[in-house]
C-alpha cells in the first residue's frame, strides 16, 4: 500500500532534486522516496539500537571514554596483538 503526500518546496530545492534524480535516472518523486525511506530507516535503527538499555549501566574507572575511545580501542588491540 502506498500513500501520497502533496509537499511545497522552494523551486531552488527542486531544481537540485531534479539535478539528482537525473544523474540517477529518475524521476524527481522517486528520488524523494528514495531520500524518505533512508531517512525513515536510519530513524528507526537509531531507535531501535540494541545497546542502548546498556547505556548507564556498565561501571569503568575511566570518564573519557567518549572522547577517546579510538585511543582505548586502539590501545586494547595492540595489547592483544602483543599476546598481553
Amino acid at each position: 500500500m502506498s500513500r501520497t503526500i502533496m509537499l511545497e518546496i522552494p523551486e531552488e530545492t527542486y531544481e537540485a532534486i531534479e539535478m539528482q534524480a537525473e544523474g540517477k535516472g529518475l524521476k524527481p518523486a522517486q528520488m524523494v522516496v528514495e531520500w524518505l525511506s533512508e531517512a525513515v530507516r536510519q530513524a528507526q535503527m537509531a531507535v531501535e539500537d540494541p545497546l542502548e538499555a546498556l547505556i548507564g549501566s556498565l561501571e569503568c574507572k575511566a570518564t573519557d571514554v567518549a572522547e577517546h575511545h579510538d585511543d582505548y580501542v586502539g590501545q586494547a588491540l595492540a595489547k592483544e596483538l602483543r599476546g598481553g
